[in-house]
């Protein structure tokens, strides 16, 4: 039995931000110190480092599900699938729901429950859950859901990959501008002759490396420190 990704969709969010939207930002160092040199060369070496010029942000009454919800749309019409035929939704996300000009996070109910309700699924049998696994959490969403369909558990999965990190930068943290928002989904399933998951590898390095990516305090000091940012 082979499985295979036999659809995919994705929604990518209107509002286009250039690199030129973060001249008037006041960039500063980890201890609140400014940095020495101009927005002008510090987005420059942000582009030659990066590549990045522009990224998009969602529209402010959208949220992380309603993307999700776009892309698995999409995903789900791209399979030619009946929706009531998932056997699991699977949301890698970080952050969760997280209104506009605000920081907080909602994950209850689950993110990829919101979206199996948008989508009108009526199958109990039907399981959403969320997994919590950083930037790969969307490939690890399609190892989980290649197990279950290899075991016999399940026979067709949506998986979803979604954030609106735009919500949760430091305007003073200059790595904000790597961050962006947008939804991908697929639907991974058991398809006899298809091209195949192959191999798949996953590991967690928790020592020195824990904290590379964390939860933290604006790099402005005036910024009270229960306001938490991506860092």
């Amino acid at each position: 039995m082979s499985v295979a990704i036999t659809g995919t969709g994705s929604y990518i969010p209107q509002i286009l931000v250039p690199n030129k939207a973060f001249e008037e930002n006041q960039f500063l160092n980890s201890d609140g110190s400014v940095i020495p040199h101009s927005n002008t060369v510090i987005i420059e070496k942000f582009k030659a480092i990066t590549g990045i010029n522009e990224r998009r942000y969602a529209k402010k009454e959208f949220n992380t599900s309603d993307l999700a919800f776009l892309a698995a749309q999409n995903a789900i019409e791209d399979a030619n699938i009946n929706a009531e035929d998932l056997d699991y939704i699977i949301f890698a996300h970080n952050f969760g729901d997280i209104s506009f000009g605000m920081t907080q996070g909602n994950t209850l109910p689950s993110l990829a429950t919101r979206v199996k309700n948008h989508l009108q699924i009526k199958n109990p049998k039907c399981v959403a859950y969320d997994i919590l696994f950083g930037c790969p959490g969307w490939i690890e969403g399609v190892i989980q859901a290649f197990a279950f369909i290899k075991s016999g558990i399940a026979k067709k999965c949506l998986v979803i990959g979604a954030e609106t990190l735009s919500r949760v930068v430091d305007p003073h943290d200059r790595d904000s501008m790597i961050y962006s928002d947008g939804a991908g989904a697929c639907i991974v399933e058991a398809k006899e002759g298809a091209g195949e998951i192959l191999a798949h590898n996953s590991a967690t390095y928790a020592n020195e490396e824990a904290y590379y990516l964390f939860h933290g305090s604006s790099y402005h000091q005036e910024i009270p420190d229960d306001l938490k940012y991506i860092k």
